[in-house]
């Protein structure tokens, strides 16, 4: 996966999404480790490997790996920094792209394009556009085994109404606007009461951003988790919705219909799979959806 068995590897990350990605293959993949990780990735990490230690000094973890893979953002600048010093360092840098938007504008540090040595990626559509964004840099297309997982869950056969609220930071506004055009839905549908809903969080996220604005679902039985194991998340829903997280990708891969709240104002659905939008969604499809589910 990585090259000779005897090599040192260092692993910068910050997101989630990268952490999703890197992180399987840190459990599946036996080399001598050294993690440098931060913020939403750390968390992640601790639910995949709980003994893990990743407060070593950035300099320290270049200096003593032979290969430097780094998740990418457009917030944290700590894998930027990274792949700074091992290039100047002669390393070999890998930057794991996650996504399928931003290419370039995860790999900006200081005003300057900072590229890796390799990119890559996980799945057709990011790798042909990491080819047409990067032509000078090596790509190559990883097994994602977070993914692999997610498509051997069964359908949810439990006579549940269950639905899986996927909350993304955005803007500090359009989540909130989402939200509310979520609670109407439901309102104007006039779904059961018994319906219940699980408002999964960001990892960079809190729950006092959403607590008093969610009070207007108290008439349905909801609540709002920090889980990080996405896996029992889609087995417990039948429904999922969300904005244009990459969550809402591993809901297709787990067999769940999937509604995106996108587009509101500028702010469109960025993801190349075909995602319904809550607009098109009514009353009949929903129990249809749900009569199925109980089969």
């Amino acid at each position: 996966m990585f090259g000779k068995k005897n090599i040192n590897i260092g692993i910068v990350c910050s997101d989630a999404g990268a952490a999703n990605i890197i992180a399987p293959w840190i459990k599946f993949y036996k080399y001598k480790y050294q993690f440098k990780l931060n913020s939403a990735a750390k968390k992640i990490f601790k639910n995949y490997l709980p003994k893990i230690k990743s407060n070593i000094n950035l300099e320290k973890l270049i200096s003593n790996s032979d290969l430097i893979i780094t998740g990418t953002s457009t917030i944290s600048d700590i894998e930027n920094k990274a792949r700074l010093i091992a290039i100047q360092n002669k390393k070999r840098v890998v930057a794991v792209m996650d996504h399928w938007v931003l290419y370039k504008e995860s790999l900006v540090y200081k005003n300057k394009l900072n590229l890796p040595n390799e990119i890559w990626v996980t799945n057709n559509y990011a790798y042909l556009k990491a080819k047409k964004e990067f032509k000078k840099i090596i790509i190559k297309k990883k097994i994602n085994f977070l993914e692999e997982s997610i498509k051997k869950i069964k359908k949810n056969n439990k006579k549940t109404s269950n639905y899986l609220y996927i909350l993304e930071p955005i803007n500090n506004s359009i989540e909130f606007i989402a939200l509310k055009k979520f609670y109407l839905f439901l309102k104007k549908q006039n779904l059961e009461k018994k319906n219940k809903i699980i408002f999964k969080l960001h990892p960079r996220e809190k729950k006092e951003k959403y607590k008093k604005y969610l009070n207007m679902f108290k008439e349905f039985k909801y609540k709002i988790v920090k889980d990080y194991d996405l896996k029992r998340l889609f087995i417990w829903s039948n429904l999922i919705f969300g904005l244009r997280s990459y969550a809402l990708v591993l809901g297709l891969l787990a067999n769940r219909p999937v509604y995106s709240l996108l587009p509101i104002k500028k702010f469109k659905n960025t993801i190349p799979y075909k995602i319904k939008t809550l607009d098109k969604i009514s009353k009949k499809e929903i129990l249809n959806i749900k009569k199925k589910s109980i089969k």
